[in-house]
C-alpha cells in the first residue's frame, strides 16, 4: 500500500456527485447510492443485503453465468459489507435489470437497521420482483432497494473507492479507520494553517476527507468542506468549522473538532488529521 506519489485530478465532492448526483448510470437511468450500509451491527448491520446476495449471487442467467461470475466474488463480498465499488454496483444492477425473471426465484427480507441488541429488524419478506419491480419503474425499484438497505457504502468504503476512482489505489485495501495513520496516510498535520484538500480526517471509528479549505478563521480554526459516507450515505458537508483543541488523539496526532456545516456532519467528537505522502490536488 505504498504511495503512488501522484497528483489527484479529482476532489472527493466529484466522487460524491458520481454516486448521488444524478447517481450511477444503469440501463434504467441514474440510481443514487445515497445510503449508509455497514456490516458492523452497531452501525446498523447489513441484513437486507445479506438476504439478497446469499441466494442471488449464485443464480444462473440463461447463458449459465452467475452474478458472482459476472461481477466477481471479491467485488460482491465488498458490496455486501458496505465497501463495494461504483462499477460493481452498476454491474449488479444491470444484471438484475437484464434478468428480472430471476428476481422471483426466492424470498428476501427487507430489514431496517439492526436493533440495539444486535438482532434483525425484519420489516417485510417477499420476492424482489413482486415487492419492487412489479410495482414501479425499474429505476424507481433500484432506488427503493437502495433506500431499503440492500445497497450502500460505509465510511471506509467511500474513502477507499475514492482512492481507486482517482487512481491512487489499484484495488481495494481494507484498513480500519484507526489504522489509517499507520498504513494509508502517515504524515500528521497539527497546524490548522497546513490543512489541505485530500487530507484524511480520522476518528477512532470513522474516516472522512477534507474536500476544500475556504479560509482561516483564526490561528486555531478554518472553514472547510468535507466528504464522507455516514448516516445519509455519501455526502459533502460544506462550510464546516474545523478547530484545533490542543489535545492528543489517534496515534498521538493533534486533536481537532468540527462545528456547524451544511448538511450537518453526522459524526462529531475529536479527530486527528493525516496526509498521504505525495497525494495532492
Amino acid at each position: 500500500m505504498e504511495s503512488e506519489v501522484a497528483e489527484s485530478f479529482f476532489l472527493p465532492y466529484e466522487y460524491v456527485d458520481l454516486l448521488t448526483n444524478p447517481g450511477l448510470a444503469t440501463s434504467a437511468g441514474p440510481v443514487k447510492l445515497n445510503q449508509y450500509l455497514c456490516k458492523d451491527r452497531g452501525n446498523g448491520g447489513n441484513d437486507s443485503a445479506t438476504s439478497f446476495y446469499k441466494n442471488f449471487r449464485w443464480i444462473k442467467d440463461k447463458d449459465g453465468i452467475t452474478l458472482n461470475q459476472h461481477v466477481g466474488g471479491t467485488a460482491i463480498d465488498l458490496a455486501l459489507k458496505g465497501q463495494g465499488n461504483d462499477k460493481a454496483f452498476v454491474k449488479i444492477w444491470n444484471f438484475m435489470l437484464k434478468n428480472k425473471d430471476l428476481l422471483d426465484k426466492y424470498k428476501v427480507e427487507v430489514c431496517g437497521r439492526a436493533k440495539k441488541d444486535g438482532s434483525k429488524d425484519v420489516e417485510k419478506t417477499g420476492k424482489i420482483k413482486q415487492i419492487y419491480f412489479d410495482k414501479m419503474s425499474d429505476q424507481a425499484a433500484l432506488q427503493q432497494m437502495v433506500q431499503d438497505r440492500f445497497f450502500g457504502m460505509d465510511c471506509i468504503g467511500f474513502v477507499a473507492n475514492f482512492l481507486i476512482y482517482t487512481g491512487e489505489w489499484d484495488k481495494y485495501y481494507g484498513v480500519s479507520p484507526k489504522n489509517y495513520p499507520k498504513h494509508v496516510a502517515k504524515i500528521n498535520i497539527d497546524d490548522i494553517k497546513e490543512v489541505r484538500p485530500l487530507d484524511f480526517m480520522v476518528w477512532n471509528g470513522h474516516v472522512a476527507l477534507v474536500d476544500w479549505v475556504w479560509k482561516l478563521i483564526d490561528d486555531k480554526s478554518a472553514q472547510i468542506d468535507m466528504c464522507q459516507s455516514s448516516s445519509g450515505g455519501p455526502q459533502c458537508n460544506e462550510y464546516v468549522t474545523l478547530r484545533r483543541t490542543g489535545g492528543k488523539g489517534v496515534h498521538g496526532g493533534c486533536e481537532f473538532t468540527i462545528l456547524g456545516g451544511t448538511p450537518n456532519p453526522p459524526v462529531r467528537g475529536h479527530l486527528t488529521i493525516w496526509r498521504r505522502e505525495g497525494f495532492w490536488y
